[in-house]
């Protein structure tokens, strides 16, 4: 009977529609009411934007900056989306988000259905597309979106091939496997496809033996399927890698392949690439609580039955394997690698759901039971909090906070209702009589539709650029422009000024800057220095002389996350000549 507890059906035709329904409102919630977040967003419109207006496909850019770390799947898709329905680079960018989430939830179901059927494959899809990794990392424009899609959809196609032996599917898979290059390069296989294209192709070589009635191609087919599908990665691949090899300079090749591909791996990259944590071993094991929210019970739980039924030589099924091999290997490679980044887990939550999806279905015990009741009530007290953000934002330290932050915090908002109903509907599920899992999932999905729909309003009053700094360049008159060179700017920097005043400030080496404060520069007087703290000399910051004289024009804050940082508008004094000193005097 304890078992039942957490999978009772219920009344299944209406938890199935209200469960759609959900996981389509979590989708799309969120996506079309805020600006351009940092960190990545910035940059990436940014590249949007440049490919939009270039054509230029091979050679990634932003703000006449090339971008080579990533290939540039993401950015062609984004342009198409562009292109067909006329939305800007951001607004297309987020369509393009709900499009690749909702469709890497159809190819994972399909997926969870070959491993365990039916069930399983609705369990999956619930914890899925709850998570708060990848919610997070489907509403967010950065590319792992698509490397989540293309991964799970080739391991999908690759499951068709192995465990229905519809050979024919190796085709798809290969193009698949050859998307998901181009979309983050040789670690969407690493981590993904590689792993779990071993164990399915184990599974199939297994199920070939047993199964002679279903495996009547013969291993000359066989072969020339596994041809014909590699043949086609590598075509997808080179597609993009051969014209790039061609057309980037040694240093762009240089720094797409051994800094970006295998220095972040080695420890060869140069540090300006950041996120080393060399010699941190379990770094992700935070991600991993983090990325499986509010799921993370069921999926430990299901990775230590896994091992221990495969240590322990108890029955266990063939998806034990599946499981374990795909983790095991790419947790590894991602431990291995001198650069971490929590988002590295983001095409890995496919696999993570399918864990605890297991845990559901095979572990019992009323503490899941427990588990719902701690997270409804969780949920419950802080949407209750932010739903009444004016009774606590005088509490707040209010130096720290911005200014118009704070004010958004102190005043009732509209959107808080979003809360309510949100408490509401959750009471209610919590006492129907669908199955468990269900209820979680439903929960979670409300909890998640308020946040993005009132809280995410908030974020976007802190850490909105645009007002700032549309301001700060209103002031710089036009005819001056041409003659401004910038000097330090972070990524984002740059990006904010080409995406919101279509200003593409040419960077110039601090070589160089000497010359331009001196007045001796041919092409520039003036300078833009995107500085991280305003009280700083600007002149040692940038690599001259405390005693350099200049003249401080202009001072923008367009960035409310760097809050002692600024941008800084100046130009050398230039010194009077003894004849214009006399004249003057006369």
């Amino acid at each position: 009977m304890r078992h039942t507890i957490f999978i009772d059906s219920g009344n299944r035709a209406s938890w199935k529609s209200f469960l759609l329904l959900a996981i389509a409102a979590v989708i799309f919630s969120g996506l079309f009411n805020h600006t351009i977040w940092t960190p990545d967003e910035p940059r990436v419109v940014a590249v949007i934007k440049n490919m939009y207006l270039s054509g230029n496909f091979i050679i990634p850019q932003f703000a006449g900056i090339p971008f080579v770390e990533k290939p540039p799947l993401f950015f062609i898709y984004v342009v198409s989306l562009m292109h067909l329905t006329g939305l800007n680079a951001l607004m297309a960018s987020r369509l393009g988000l709900g499009i690749l989430c909702l469709a890497s939830l159809i190819v994972f179901s399909r997926l969870a259905w070959l491993l365990k059927g039916k069930e399983f494959a609705w369990i999956s899809v619930s914890i899925l597309a709850t998570f708060e990794g990848f919610l997070l990392n489907f509403h967010w424009a950065r590319v792992d979106a698509i490397m989540i899609f293309t991964s799970v959809a080739a391991i999908w196609a690759f499951a068709e091939a192995y465990l229905r032996f519809q050979l024919r599917y190796l085709l798809l898979a290969g193009a698949l496997t050859g998307m998901a290059f181009l979309s983050k390069g040789p670690v969407a296989i690493a981590i993904c496809v590689g792993p779990a294209w071993i164990a399915l192709f184990a599974r199939y070589l297994y199920l070939r033996r047993h199964d002679t009635v279903r495996a009547s191609s013969s291993w000359v087919n066989v072969l020339l399927f596994h041809i014909i599908g590699l043949a086609i990665m590598c075509l997808v691949i080179a597609a993009w890698v051969y014209p790039f090899y061609k057309q980037a300079s040694p240093e762009l090749w240089h720094s797409w392949f051994w800094d970006n591909q295998v220095g972040r791996l080695t420890g060869t990259a140069p540090k300006t690439l950041g996120h080393n944590n060399h010699g941190k071993p379990f770094y992700y094991v935070s991600g991993m609580i983090e990325y499986t929210l509010p799921w993370t019970a069921f999926f430990f739980v299901g990775l230590v039955s896994m091992v221990k039924r495969v240590v322990s030589r108890h029955p266990s099924s063939w998806s034990d394997g599946f499981f374990l091999c795909w983790f095991c290997l790419a947790v590894f490679i991602l431990s291995y690698s001198v650069t971490k980044r929590t988002m590295y887990l983001a095409p890995l939550t496919p696999l993570f759901a399918l864990m605890a999806a297991d845990a559901i279905l095979t572990v019992k015990g009323r503490w899941s039971l427990w588990y719902r009741r701690f997270w409804l009530g969780i949920m419950i007290v802080l949407l209750a909090i932010f739903a009444v953000t004016p009774l606590w934002a005088g509490f707040l330290p209010s130096g720290k906070i911005p200014k118009a932050l704070m004010t958004w915090l102190s005043t009732w908002q509209m959107s808080a209702l979003w809360c309510v109903l949100a408490i509401v509907l959750i009471i209610k599920i919590e006492v129907t009589k669908w199955p468990s899992w269900t209820k979680l999932a439903l929960m979670t999905s409300l909890f998640f539709i308020a946040v993005f729909h009132h809280i995410f309003v908030g974020i976007d009053v802190a850490k909105n650029m645009k007002p700032d700094l549309n301001a700060f360049v209103s002031q710089i008159p036009q005819d001056k422009r041409a003659r401004i060179a910038g000097v330090d700017f972070s990524e984002t920097m740059s990006s904010i000024f080409y995406i919101y005043d279509d200003w593409a400030v040419p960077m110039v080496a601090k070589a160089r800057v000497q010359q331009i404060i001196d007045g001796k520069d041919s092409q520039y007087d003036y300078l833009l220095v995107d500085i991280d703290n305003v009280k700083k000399n600007p002149m040692t910051y940038i690599g001259l002389s405390a005693k350099t004289p200049y003249q401080l024009l202009l001072v923008g804050h367009p960035r409310y996350d760097k809050k002692h940082g600024a941008v800084l508008w100046l130009t050398g004094i230039k010194p009077v000549s003894p004849s214009s000193q006399q004249l003057k005097q006369n």
